[in-house]
């Protein structure tokens, strides 16, 4: 056990930390999810964090924050571009002994803040918990059925990651002490980032814990928003190692932007499930994501800079 007491004794104060830009629909919905937690209120404060928003995404939170939402959520401005860059000017602010972080899109479960800690509270040593994610389809947007079988089927697959030492942040909790031991998030990095700062600790000796009750709803992208994150992935990748890598460790990651291909369509073509139909479009979807990342490895070679989003 990390602590000798537990959250039935004792809430501990944890900070929830949110970066958004240019997501003014959707801040407000997490946002509302955030404050209906079944922790107690005066145990958890949530941190917002816009990263000079240009669609008045600012603006909304700030009115509606003085007319409709309790003390304990507060909003700043991050003006260095990147999540990771406002995840940590959050982090400078944070009063939580415990942080949470999810994403200005998502929606968390009523107990999550709740089964995280019980979850942190049942390991010992330096812990990363890597809530569930879960996908649904956004009614306000056209989302595609291959776009919705590519997310159930490939994306944030936490209990996965965890096995691997990583941790998404659309679902992530750790002690605010391992965050600053750690100096947060390398906020160079366009995409990446959690992971990055996952695989630190468990190159030091911590641990990451997958929790199954910890569920994060997230919206299902559509074809454009997977490639677009695709680019953002891939230019994370570049910022992290490629740019400085050789010849070689760009072939080794070429290999495996292959491999990944293959090994996806293998998986697809054999679901037991899925119609015909369903595969096919798919196993496009696959082609198109290969394509797309191939393509912006070649630009980024040639001088392009990272995508920001």
């Amino acid at each position: 056990m990390n602590l000798n007491n537990n959250v039935g004794s004792e809430y501990p104060l944890i900070s929830v930390i949110v970066p958004v830009y240019n997501d003014l629909i959707r801040i407000g919905q997490c946002i509302d999810s955030l404050v209906a937690l079944s922790y107690p209120s005066s145990n958890y404060e949530i941190i917002i964090v816009d990263n000079c928003s240009t669609d008045g995404t600012y603006d909304y939170l700030l009115e509606k924050l003085n007319q409709a939402y309790q003390p304990n959520v507060r909003l700043i401005k991050c003006s260095t571009p990147g999540s990771y860059a406002a995840r940590n000017a959050g982090l400078k602010i944070a009063k939580g002994d415990f942080v949470a972080f999810t994403d200005s899109d998502c929606l968390v479960s009523e107990n999550w803040l709740t089964n995280l800690i019980e979850a942190w509270y049942a390991q010992s040593g330096e812990v990363i918990i890597a809530g569930k994610v879960e996908f649904f389809s956004d009614r306000d947007k056209l989302t595609e059925q291959s776009s919705l079988d590519f997310e159930n089927i490939f994306s944030m697959k936490q209990d996965e990651n965890a096995k691997k030492g990583k941790c998404i942040t659309a679902n992530l909790f750790c002690s605010k002490e391992l965050l600053d031991k750690f100096t947060g998030f390398d906020e160079r990095l366009k995409s990446g980032g959690d992971v990055e700062f996952s695989q630190r600790v468990v190159r030091a000796g911590g641990r990451v814990v997958y929790c199954e009750n910890a569920e994060v709803l997230h919206p299902s992208r559509n074809r454009n928003e997977l490639l677009v994150k695709r680019k953002r992935v891939v230019g994370g990748t570049w910022d992290a190692e490629l740019s400085a890598g050789g010849i070689k460790r760009k072939l080794r990651f070429f290999i495996g932007l292959v491999k990944m291909f293959i090994g996806r369509t293998k998986k697809t073509l054999l679901l037991p499930s899925m119609s015909l139909t369903r595969k096919s479009k798919l196993v496009w979807l696959l082609l198109l994501i290969f394509y797309t990342s191939l393509s912006e490895l070649i630009k980024l070679q040639l001088g392009k800079e990272t995508n920001r989003v």
